[in-house]
């Protein structure tokens, strides 16, 4: 191998191995902060209900409600309260979004998903993706689209988990 060749293989290899520490670095201070999580003071049961009620009332539409605790159950796995998963659209805020082919990219971010589970001291957790944080990352329309959903469900959650004893 001439030395030019060699000289060539060393810069790429170089320039691989400059890149790696970085890519491994996590790309927020905090990994968990991709998702939101609340709190709720109600039981499993109340908590999910007052979801469903508040989502229909602000105009979500609830397209698959997946009953992992269930599913779970049967494979001798215990989450401790149930876990439920509620697969959400908002016409609203997708179908703008959907019908332009710059932006039909976002459909394999949907459906918008959220999660009601319960912990093993008792709590309900209700837990969705921090999709502000993910708009950021995003073109500009895309973004400001993406953080008025994620404000407006952050705003039904809110209100489910008042209604819910939370």
């Amino acid at each position: 191998m001439k030395l030019p060749q060699i000289l060539a293989k060393f810069l790429l290899v170089s320039a691989f191995a400059a890149v790696l520490p970085v890519a491994a670095q996590p790309l927020v201070q905090d990994p968990r902060a991709i998702v939101i999580e609340d709190v709720s003071r109600g039981d499993f049961i109340t908590t999910l209900d007052a979801l469903k009620k508040q989502l229909e009332i602000d105009g979500w539409n609830i397209v698959a409600e997946i009953n992992l605790g269930a599913r779970l159950a049967k494979k001798k796995v215990a989450i401790p309260g149930g876990l439920v998963i509620l697969e959400l659209t908002s016409g609203k805020n997708a179908v703008p979004l959907l019908q332009n082919e710059d932006t039909r990219y976002v459909a394999a971010l949907m459906p918008c998903s959220v999660a009601v589970y319960g912990m093993s001291d008792g709590r309900v957790v209700v837990s969705r993706m921090n999709t502000g944080m993910l708009a950021g990352m995003l073109e500009p329309w895309v973004a400001a689209v993406m953080n008025t959903a994620s404000r407006d469900l952050d705003e039904t959650i809110s209100r489910a988990l008042a209604k819910s004893g939370g």
